[in-house]
């Protein structure tokens, strides 16, 4: 073969490398930036501190989740509350007329409600981030087996280029 076409193959060699790393580079930074979402928002809800901790690529995603998981938690709470409306009526009666602790009792159950509605989204979105984390795994996999064959390939090139210089090369006796 030819100087020129080892020269031109290891140029578009070392150019598909660099478009792997790079995006090996993107892969990662986005594996980071989920898992980061994900351990703010473990806990099912986010704090100020969650807020200013999120990356950037991330922080639309946490305001729709928080704005969703809210509202979802609020209308699951508040349709378990009006099928549980007879049994909580039933059990008011027996704890006597003090409106107080019947409201007090109402609320109590609410937030329980609430509570686990919140939790129950807060395992759907882990689900969802934990099924985008596998799939940029398998992706990250790939690119790393696709950079490996490249260094084997350019290694075969090297040696073939190697071989053809020695052709080339002129041979002094004297």
């Amino acid at each position: 073969m030819s100087l020129l076409i080892f020269a031109y193959r290891k140029l578009d060699i070392t150019h598909r490398k660099s478009d792997l790393n790079y995006r090996l580079m993107e892969l990662t930074r986005k594996l980071s930036d989920l898992q980061q979402y994900s351990a703010n928002i473990a806990d099912g809800s986010v704090s100020m501190s969650d807020m200013m901790n999120t990356p950037c690529s991330m922080f639309g995603r946490q305001m729709m989740y928080m704005q969703y998981a809210h509202n979802g938690a609020l209308f699951g709470a508040n349709q378990k509350m009006a099928m549980m409306q007879p049994m909580i009526a039933m059990q008011m009666q027996q704890m006597g007329n003090n409106p107080q602790y019947q409201q007090m009792y109402q609320q109590w159950i609410f937030r329980s409600l609430y509570q686990q509605e919140r939790e129950r989204m807060g395992k759907q979105e882990a689900k969802l981030l934990n099924e985008q984390e596998k799939q940029i795994q398998a992706e990250k996999m790939k690119i790393e087996t696709q950079l490996k064959m490249l260094d084997q390939e350019l290694e075969s090139v090297k040696q073939g280029e190697d071989a053809a210089v020695k052709q080339w090369k002129p041979e002094y006796t004297a």
